[in-house]
């Protein structure tokens, strides 16, 4: 009886040893970066707040950060999107401007995904396509004050900008959307929306372009909701092609639905409305494999532009679009998105 009782016993001690170790273990997510704060602080973060979590050597008093700029890891905010003689289609044609003076609340992207959770994007400098690029992180607000869990540099559109984060195949990865508004004069301004996906791994967001299976470069991972390009065929007629395109999530993967529309129109006859000269749609599939973003096929966009430079054509420049915030508008005077209807 007595030596029954005490291998119960030593049973018991060995399981609770093991589930002790079990929980040493247990490794929390890691905090990359993490500020203290108080109550008042944490109920109610004001854009600086932000700023010098995100920002090495941000100065709040005068609301500046060293540059160039270096996020709170200390990894070098910068951003590569791929060229064109590495890729089949190089990322969304642009200049760096002139880094502001000072950063303001329109530097800031935040959005609350869940209780104690929020997305938060830093705009650091800007782009002549309307783009921003600057740490982006998944913040959580703690007892003591705020913890960076996910970090990364995020390019993308910060006008109407909207952050969430999707699971695929397994993996999170963000979705950056925003607008471009272009800024001709002549015209009613027209926004146009694009989409921006970066895979989240090892608490870092990956800025990497769409692969396909044998790892060939495809594109960036950036997808224009809409888009119009015009050329100049030999012949002298002007030939527009009009993109819309809808970026779905599942489960198991993204869809990119792609519809173009060709019309063919005469500048010497310019109150003769354009010919509908073709129309194409099509889809791919997107998933996260083998750590990588992987499609199926090229964008339908890029092969018909392809085909359109073979035949001689000469494209025109894009309409310019603004590049910082416009003030804040009305809904009566809100301008028009592509399709035509105020946003």
């Amino acid at each position: 009886m007595a030596t029954s009782m005490m291998k119960q016993l030593v049973m018991l001690t060995g399981v609770a040893l093991t589930l002790q170790t079990g929980c040493a273990t247990t490794k929390p997510a890691p905090q990359l970066c993490q500020r203290d704060a108080d109550l008042n602080v944490r109920s109610a973060p004001t854009p600086d707040v932000w700023f010098a979590l995100l920002l090495h050597g941000y100065d709040k008093e005068r609301n500046v950060v060293p540059r160039p700029a270096v996020d709170c890891s200390g990894a070098p905010v910068v951003w590569q999107d791929p060229v064109l003689d590495e890729c089949r289609e190089a990322g969304p044609p642009s200049e760096p401007l002139p880094p502001a003076e000072k950063l303001t609340e329109e530097d800031l992207v935040m959005v609350t995904t869940q209780a104690r959770e929020r997305l938060v994007w830093v705009i650091t400098r800007r782009y002549t396509n309307g783009e921003g690029v600057g740490p982006v992180a998944r913040v959580l607000t703690t007892e003591t004050g705020f913890s960076v869990e996910a970090l990364g540099t995020l390019r993308a559109l910060p006008l109407r900008a909207q952050l969430r984060m999707e699971h695929v195949a397994g993996t999170e990865v963000l979705v950056a959307e925003g607008d471009a508004c272009t800024t001709d004069a002549s015209e009613e301004q027209v926004c146009r929306r694009a989409v921006r996906i970066m895979p989240l791994r090892s608490h870092r967001f990956f800025g990497e372009a769409v692969s396909s299976k044998n790892k060939a470069c495809l594109g960036a991972a950036w997808f224009p909701l809409s888009r119009e390009l015009s050329f100049t065929l030999p012949s002298g007629l002007r030939r527009t092609y009009e993109l819309a395109s809808t970026v779905s999530f599942k489960a198991d993967g993204i869809t990119v639905q792609e519809q173009v529309q060709v019309t063919d129109s005469d500048p010497t006859q310019p109150a003769v409305a354009p010919r509908l000269y073709r129309r194409a749609q099509d889809h791919r599939e997107l998933t996260v494999q083998d750590n990588v973003l992987q499609g199926s096929a090229p964008s339908l966009w890029v092969r018909m532009i392809e085909q359109q430079l073979l035949a001689g054509a000469k494209p025109l420049p894009e309409q310019e679009v603004l590049p910082r915030t416009p003030p804040s508008v009305t809904k009566e005077a809100a301008p028009k998105t592509a399709s035509g209807a105020k946003p």
